[in-house]
This record gives C-alpha cells, structure tokens and sequence, in this order.
C-alpha cells in the first residue's frame, strides 16, 4: 500500500472517532479499562503493577477482535510480528526484531504454562481461552526453553462453578465452517470439569495454476477436557488433554523469476544470459497463479499438504501452606505428522521442454506438471517436562519463588525429499532417519525486595545443563550419494541466565522500571544433506538486554499510557548460511546454521487505552525497531554476483529481515445499549513500514495496511458478529526465502508465499 493510500486511510479513521467523540459526552462513573490479572512472572499480579513489557487479551479481547491463531495476535500486539515462512510447518514470530528464519524458535510459545516444541506446533487453534500474554525481552531467566526474545503464554479457562455452556457457528466465504462446542460446571462437591469439541475448515484463497486444486486449504478437528479437584482449601489439582487433528494445504508460495544483473548461470551453454539476482520490491501473487502441484501422481510419495495429529497432557497440583505455595506441573505431548509439498515451485515455460538438474523435460509427456522435486517429510516429537515451584506469599518486603524444571524432547524424522521424483531416484534415495533428543535440567530463583512502598529490587537467575543428541542414518539399505550419509553427534552445554528489575512507583497509578537481562539459546545440529561435516553443529547465541519503562493511569484511569525504550545487543548470532550449487541439492539441503552474525537493535514501545465515553473507547499501540547487522558474513551470493561481473557484497549494517522499522495499531471500539442487547463494533487498524526478506537486503516488501472489522448484537444468551478480516485486500506477501528456479539453470529465486486475502462471515454464539 502506497504512503498516500495510508494516510488517507488514517485520516478518514481519525475523523471517524473524533465524530463519535463528538457525540455523547462524558459520564462521571465512567468505567476504567479492563485490568487483566497475569502469570507472566509465575505469580499473579495486574497487567499494570508487572514491571516488565507485557500485553494481555482478556477472553473478552479474544471474542471481540475474533483472535483464532497467532497471526491474529500478532497483528495486535507491539513488538511483536509474525511471519509463516513455510505455511504450517514453519510458523516463526518476531520479538523485538530478534528474526531467526533457520532453527529453533528465539520465542518460546506455552499452552497453560507447558512448552510447545517445534516450528509446526506453536500456531494452534485458539479456542477457549481465558487470556493471551506476549512477554517482551528475554525470559530465560523464569522460563527457559527458548525465550531468547520473549515469551507467548496461553492460558486456557478453568471449569465453572455452576453448569454452563456454549455452541458457535462461523461461516464465512472462501468455504469458511467452523463449530465449537463447550461444556462446563460441577460433577461434585471437589469436581468441576470443563469438555469442547471444534471444528474448522475452509477452502484456501489460492489454487494452483498447474492443476487448479486448492493450495492453502484447511480442515482441522479437537477437542480437549478439563478436570480441577479440590478436596479443601490447601490443595487444588487441575488436570488437562486434548487433542487435534490437522490437515491443510501448501503454502500459497510460488518463485518469482529474478530480474537484475545478467550475467550467464553455472553449468548453462556458452552465449546463454540470465539475471542472477531479483531487487526490489517483491509482486504480490495471483490467487490463481500459485505454481504448485496439488495431486499426487506417479512416483511421489504422501499426498500433498501437512496432516499431523496431537495428544496433550499436563496435570497441575498447587499446595497452600502457611507461608508458601507449592506447585507442580507435570506434562507430556506426542505430535505426529507427515508433510509433502511441491519441491520445486515452477512450471515448464520454455517451448520445446526445460532443463533442470541434467534431466530433460518435455510437457507433453508430464502434461504440465513439474515432478522435478518434492519437500516431503514423516515426523513424530515426544515431549516430557516437569515442574515443582515454591513461592512466599503474604505482604512482607521480601518476596521469593525458586523452583526446577526439567525437559526431555525426542524428534523422529524420515526424511523422504526426492529430486527428480522419479522411480530410479526412489529405488538409490537413502530417505536419511533423523533422530534427536534434547535433555534439560533447570535450576531457578526470583527475588524481590520493598526498599520501602515506591522502591523494589527484584533479582532472577537461572542455572541451565542442556544435553542433546543427533542421528542421521539412511533407511534404504542400498541409497547411494548424500542420503547415506550416517552422522552419530554430541554435544553439552551449561549456562546461567539473569535479570536485574529495578521498579519505582511515583503514586499509585504510575510508575517507572529499569531491567537487565541475558539472554542464552544453546547451539545444535544441522541435518542438511548437502552441508560438510565441519559445519554439522552450531554453538550458542547470546544476548545482553536492556529496558527502561514507565505504566502509568490518567483521568481517573480513563487514560492508560505504557511506554518502553529497549536496546539488545545479540552477539554470535545463529544465521542462515547456505553452501554453493556446486555442493548439489536443493536451496533447503545445502542451507545450515552457523554463528557468523551480531546485530544491535534498539527501539520503542507505546501503547494507550483512553475510554473517551461509557461507549466510546480507543485503544493504540506504536513500534519502533531498529535492527541491523553489525556483522555478517554470507559467502552464498559471492558466486551468482562474480558471474554477473560484481564485487563481494557488504552485510554489515544491513536491516534484519521480517522486522519493520515501524508498526501502528489503531482500534477504535464502540458499544451502546440497545433494550436487552447491545450493539458493538470494533475495527482493527494494523499498520506496517517496508521489511527486507533476507539479511543483503535486495529484495523487499512493500509496507502493509491490513483493516479488520467487526460489528456485533449481543444479548444474555446469544450474540452474533458479522466480521470483515482484511477489508482493504491487502495483497502484500507475507513471506519469502532464498530458493532456486529449477527450469532456469537453477538460479537462486525468491520463493514468496501470498497474504491472506479478504474474507467476511457470520459468527453465532448461543449460551446455556
């Protein structure tokens, strides 16, 4: 969306509010805004008293901006975005531009306080939720498992102590069906339960342009049940499973033919002339003109699309005595899924057939599609973990919590990536077996002391041993080439992480804080086929955070005005690099971690809620972030820029990628009386700058404006919202990383993946 576009979009928002404004005047008793009770810092205090840089949605929040997943949190959230690198199987959200587009997560991502492992297991579906909270900075300190950047927590509702209950419908177009059902209430005089069921599938925007099915399709199903037993006032037990079964499409991704600096590709015949490289902006992708094959034939293994099935499990036992509380949380999970997509992203356009790999191509004989290549995997993550924590409680000036916390995670994967999919490669692939496990044992305090009523000191560390194991091995007896390769790897890491809090409070509605914090995320494995052994392991990357603070209320609360100043200073960073064509394989197979970045970021957060009427209230948020590389080292472009008759390219001070130097949220909301109902509305301006896709900063998106709106009758039993998400249709890409061009030489190409367009719907909620 273009700057004028923009503006004129928040001039024409602006007017709007201050015309509402205009309308009622204000009430004496006219409420403050909501203050949500958190567990950010594992004890419960007000969003407002916590001296870190947090937000929270209430379950009102949820229903009310229809949040269903983590990009809609994202979208509404400062300092935080949201990227879907590879559709389901590789969600990664962004902390205060702390980007890592390879490995694991720098935001650690919890379900009722259990770690969620995986890129393909933090997005689920958000259903019954009491509240959401997105930590920003470092949370190694109280949380670990890898909170470089920050921390996202949700915490699902407690059963009722009367029975109750609710049914929803959505439907929506685009083929948009969605059902939940919940159940809530006592089974005795210590028992309540709380039971759902859900429902949700929808057509996809996009459709391939090869065979015309569905790309980015979805049909998901779970549901989960909720046992809390109280058998007196000292001990509460709450026990928790669910359960879900996923199958949706391919990413809406396709490659967009490079177009700067020709030169002639490696391995094409004398006289041929290409460009190596694309610059500049990248094109938004037609919903029609996704190149990917969407039916499986021939020799290709699994249906394309990811499908994955998840058991969840924890039991939490909390134990008041009189001077402390004790908890334990016990969990365990087991996800299995496989995945396949179309490997190579492109369609034979080229009279008289393509060329890829040495493999001629004729389209008459495939009838149109392109089995160059499949990403295909079958896969399997077991995780255990165990919790026992002790906290003070009472008023005195000093505060504590000290707890352990230990962690096991094992990772099974049949990696079935073939290139060319055909049946000789079928019969020489080794189909590597990748086996990995992960054990952590954690030690953890948190201290705090009232100097006196403005003053307090609060102090965490945590002591951290870390083991982890990896296992490549082929499982065809007779594979030839990289597949058998067998890799049998080690390695151990032990560290310590802290913050340091100072909070001042100036009166009882404001106050100002300062932190401290490290920030440490272990190293780990590589599982490329086409990388050497040198470059099979990668070590730890380290932070050093630092915050300045101040949550404030005005107007006798009808204003609220938080602001954060952060710098981070990131060093050994974990980056992608990528070896040399010569290496064979495809761009994903010869790509590895590897510890040759450091960056500085530095920025601000803002945000405001001002009740302007008993109606009328507007709620505001406002990013700064400046995050740039003061070192990087990329060797993987030196060669398509030496062909093209260009010197080595220069990292240092380029923008980390998937991070907008500025982000606005803007959300007016209204809600009148109307008889026994209500009327309500809600629009959900979010607004970001230009971000670049990798970290040399050639290629680029454009800035977005997505605009949701909602509008909603709401009475005792019933209410129903008609929504809009994305009402500008927004057609900005959402994401893209470096691929390869498989009919053209092979050439390093962009692959992107398009946005999610304009749907509107009907949502039905009755309650019983």
């Amino acid at each position: 969306m273009s700057t004028a576009k923009f503006k004129a979009i928040l001039a024409a928002s602006t007017a709007f509010c201050a015309l509402l404004v205009a309308l009622p005047t204000y009430a004496a008793d006219a409420a403050a805004p909501d203050d949500i009770v958190i567990t950010a810092r594992k004890r419960e205090e007000t969003l407002q008293a916590a001296p870190l840089s947090v937000s929270a949605f209430s379950a009102m929040d949820i229903k009310s901006a229809k949040i269903e997943n983590l990009a809609d949190i994202a979208k509404l959230t400062p300092g935080l975005n949201y990227t879907p690198l590879f559709g389901a199987q590789n969600q990664l959200p962004i902390i205060r531009g702390q980007a890592q587009t390879f490995g694991v997560l720098n935001v650690g991502v919890f379900l009722d306080g259990v770690y969620l492992s995986g890129k393909a297991g933090v997005d689920i579906e958000l259903n019954d939720l009491e509240r959401v909270e997105v930590v920003r900075g470092p949370q190694s300190a109280l949380y670990g498992r890898n909170t470089f950047a920050g921390a996202i927590n949700y915490v699902t509702k407690a059963p009722s102590a009367t029975f109750e209950g609710s049914a929803e419908l959505t439907l929506g177009d685009h083929g948009l069906r969605k059902s939940i059902v919940t159940v809530s209430g006592p089974i005795n005089d210590i028992m309540r339960f709380r039971a759902g069921i859900y429902g949700r599938e929808f057509d996809g925007f996009y459709t391939s342009a090869i065979d015309g099915g569905k790309v980015d399709f979805a049909k998901n199903y779970g549901g989960l049940f909720t046992l809390e037993i109280k058998p007196n006032d000292r001990m509460t037990g709450t026990f928790r499973i669910s359960g879900s079964q996923e199958d949706s499409g391919q990413p809406a991704s396709t490659i967009v033919r490079t177009n700067a600096l020709p030169g002639r590709p490696s391995g094409s015949p004398v006289g041929t002339v290409r460009n190596l490289v694309y610059v500049g902006a990248l094109p938004a992708i037609p919903t029609s003109g996704v190149y990917v094959n969407t039916k499986k034939v021939g020799a290709e293994v699994g249906d394309y699309g990811t499908r994955s099935q998840i058991i969840r499990g924890s039991g939490e036992l909390n134990f008041a005595f009189d001077g402390f509380d004790l908890t334990s949380i016990t969990a365990y999970s087991h996800r299995t899924g496989d995945y396949t997509f179309d490997g190579d992203n492109t369609i034979c356009d080229q009279t008289g057939g393509c060329r890829d790999f040495g493999f001629p191509f004729v389209p008459a004989i495939t009838l149109g599609r392109t089995n160059f290549a499949t990403s295909s995997a079958d896969e399997s993550y077991r995780d255990t973990s165990q919790e026992l924590r002790i906290n003070s409680k009472g008023d005195g000036a000093l505060q504590w919590l000290a707890g352990v916390f230990y962690y096991e995670n094992r990772t099974n994967s049949l990696q079935r990536s073939l290139a060319p999919v055909t049946t000789a490669t079928q019969l020489s692939f080794g189909y590597p077996r990748l086996v990995s496990t992960t054990k952590s044992l954690a030690e953890f305090v948190q201290v705090s002391y009232d100097f006196n009523p403005q003053s307090t000191l609060i102090g965490e560390l945590r002591h951290e041993r870390e083991e982890q194991t990896y296992l490549q091995r082929p499982t065809n007896p007779i594979a030839t080439g990289t597949s058998a390769t067998v890799f049998n790897l080690r390695q151990a890491d032990d560290f310590f992480t802290y913050r340091a809090t100072y909070q001042y409070k100036l009166d009882d509605q404001k106050m100002v804080y300062g932190l401290i914090s490290r920030g440490y995320k272990a190293g780990g494995f590589n599982s490329g086929l086409n990388i050497l052994a040198s470059q099979r392991t990668y070590d730890a990357e380290t932070s050093w955070n630092y915050e300045i603070g101040t949550k404030t209320s005005w107007m006798d609360r009808k204003l609220r005005l938080n602001a954060t100043a952060f710098y981070v200073d990131w060093s050994d960073q974990q980056a992608a690099c990528q070896n040399p064509v010569s290496l064979g394989g495809s761009s994903t197979q010869r790509t590895y971690n590897c510890n040759v970045a450091a960056s500085k970021i530095y920025g601000l957060e803002t945000d405001a809620n001002l009740k302007i009427t008993p109606s009328l209230s507007i709620a505001a948020n406002y990013t700064y972030t400046h995050a740039e590389y003061e070192k990087f080292v990329d060797v993987s472009l030196d060669a398509a820029l030496a062909l093209a008759g260009q010197p080595a390219y220069n990292f240092n001070g380029r923008s980390l990628p998937y991070v907008p130097d500025h982000k606005l949220v803007i959300s007016p909301r209204y809600r009148v009386p109307l008889g026994n109902m209500a009327f309500e509305a809600r629009a959900d301006m979010s607004y970001q700058s230009k971000t670049y896709v990798r970290a040399d900063n050639l290629q680029s998106f454009d800035a977005k404006t997505t605009l949701d709106l909602r509008a909603a009758l709401v009475a005792d039993k019933w209410t129903v919202q008609a929504f809009v998400d994305n009402a500008l249709d927004d057609d900005t890409p959402v994401a893209a990383v470096r691929f390869f061009d498989s009919t053209n030489f092979s050439i390093a190409a962009p692959l992107v993946t398009g946005a999610n367009r304009r749907q509107a719907g009907v949502n039905l909620t009755y309650k019983f």
